[in-house]
């Protein structure tokens, strides 16, 4: 009998042991919410003004970018255009994107971006991820522009 208790003496302190472990563990983890890619992007048309080149009075821009939406940083993130540019960055911090302001030019530089004559019925894909596991379900984004657009120039 006396075996038997320092048997079950023994088994019951491993167990708060491994308990207060694993506990110990995951505190930290738990206490800043994980990092989570969100990939954004578009195709638009743009018609310029009288008396520009053509090339520039009407264009079609095709973007995407990536954008760290959780509460911490995400470490080597990788934005890939399905068959097209891949970009990489070494970390994206919370609430950051990849995309920068360009003072010169006023206006958002997108890490994957086309800009094309005309306004031709279009689509760009990507996918993206890093080292840390997050939601997958918004990394994968599909644009089209299929709708025809008027001329605004017409009443």
């Amino acid at each position: 009998m006396k075996k038997s208790l320092k048997r079950a003496g023994v088994a019951m302190l491993a167990t708060v042991g491994i308990a207060a472990g694993t506990l110990a563990g995951t505190a930290p983890a738990s206490a800043a919410s994980p990092g989570d890619l969100q990939i954004l992007g578009g195709i638009e048309c743009h018609f310029g003004q009288w008396g520009q080149p053509w090339n520039q009075a009407w264009y079609m821009y095709r973007w995407m970018t990536v954008r760290n939406i959780g509460g911490s940083t995400m470490h080597n993130v990788i934005l890939n255009e399905i068959n097209g540019a891949s970009v990489r960055v070494k970390e994206l911090k919370p609430g950051e994107s990849m995309s920068k302001w360009d003072n010169k030019a006023k206006r958002w530089v997108r890490p994957i971006e086309t800009r094309w004559f005309g306004c031709v019925p279009a689509t760009i894909s990507g996918f993206t991820f890093g080292d840390e596991a997050e939601n997958l379900l918004n990394n994968f984004g599909y644009w089209q522009n299929w709708r025809n657009q008027q001329n605004p120039g017409t009443p």
